[in-house]
């Protein structure tokens, strides 16, 4: 069951970012056409933008999560003992699940405090920018959570191969 949540959730992220790129692709450039040519702009596109940049970025940063694709420098980590590496992976997942916490608790609390506020144009909560933040934070915590359980099982001997490569699919 939690293979297909898994598994449902990295759907739903590719599917909400294919959508925000391709929003963003189109809408900049009905912008630049009808900047360009027809020396007028759309008041709404800079606000529809910068939000499908947003949800772009940390939803993106959740897929890389699940995916084991974020970036970090491990050249003398890996040089380690099978064990010693091990332990360092957990120390990151656990170090990065605990900056995530602190991360989502500012933009929840700051999602509050501008969701009553209204964008310019389009009269959209200002907090949907924030609630972009939280979403990807709390969904990296979940994705975090499972890699951290996996270095876990690899300290303690188990073999979870099979299940990083599911993962990375």
């Amino acid at each position: 069951m939690a293979k297909k949540l898994l598994d449902t959730i990295k759907f739903l992220l590719r599917l909400i970012s294919c959508i925000s790129i391709c929003l963003l692709v189109v809408i900049v450039f009905m912008q630049v056409i009808n900047r360009n040519f027809f020396d007028h702009s759309f008041t709404w596109v800079e606000e529809v933008a910068s939000m499908a940049m947003v949800f772009i970025t940390y939803l993106g940063a959740a897929m890389a999560t699940i995916n084991n694709g974020n970036t970090r420098i491990d050249f003398f980590i890996r040089k380690l003992p099978t064990p010693v590496y091990n332990a360092f992976e957990l120390l990151d997942d656990v170090i990065c699940i605990a900056f995530l916490v602190i991360v989502s608790t500012i933009a929840y609390k700051q999602m509050m405090t501008s969701w009553p506020m209204q964008t310019p144009a389009l009269r959209l909560p200002q907090g949907i920018n924030y609630l972009a933040i939280l979403l990807g934070c709390v969904l990296m915590i979940v994705f975090y959570v499972v890699w951290a359980i996996l270095h876990l099982m690899k300290l303690m001997g188990r073999d979870t191969s099979k299940e990083e490569e599911e993962l990375n699919r």
